[in-house]
């Protein structure tokens, strides 16, 4: 994350602190002290932001790129259910699912029997892929 959001989100905490502290009746000098004491912790303490990248030592290829599936929590009904790796995450195929709910891709390789499961039924704890390799889920 670059300098200016951390700069941003350290000072929109700043206000929303501040903001919380002006619903309480006070006097002048409180509201003075309250202040001085929020930008004094903000001086002296970092703001530390963590990427997922970081937080999982995520590592990219050209091949293989990590998406961040927040937008995609709510399951589609016309995408994929095929689940799918993402760098260890997890997350739903966004193909169209077209034959009996997996995208042509999914359905070749398996439909049910996908070594990933389906996202309507509970993860494999360690999925074993078609390599035999053991793949251990990040989250």
């Amino acid at each position: 994350m670059n300098q200016y959001y951390q700069s941003l989100i350290k000072e929109l905490l700043k206000d929303d602190i501040t903001k919380s502290f002006d619903k309480i009746d006070k006097s002048i000098e409180i509201d003075t002290i309250v202040k001085e004491i929020i930008n004094n912790y903000f001086n002296d303490y970092q703001l530390i932001i963590e990427s997922c990248f970081d937080k999982y030592n995520i590592v990219e290829n050209k091949g293989h790129k990590y998406r961040d599936r927040i937008k995609y929590n709510h399951r589609n009904k016309d995408r994929c259910i095929a689940r799918i790796w993402n760098c260890g995450m997890g997350g739903q195929c966004s193909r169209n699912g077209r034959f009996d709910g997996f995208c042509k891709i999914h359905s070749n390789k398996g439909g049910e029997d996908w070594w990933l499961g389906t996202i309507n039924k509970p993860r494999p704890e360690r999925p074993i892929n078609h390599n035999n390799k053991i793949h251990i889920w990040l989250n």
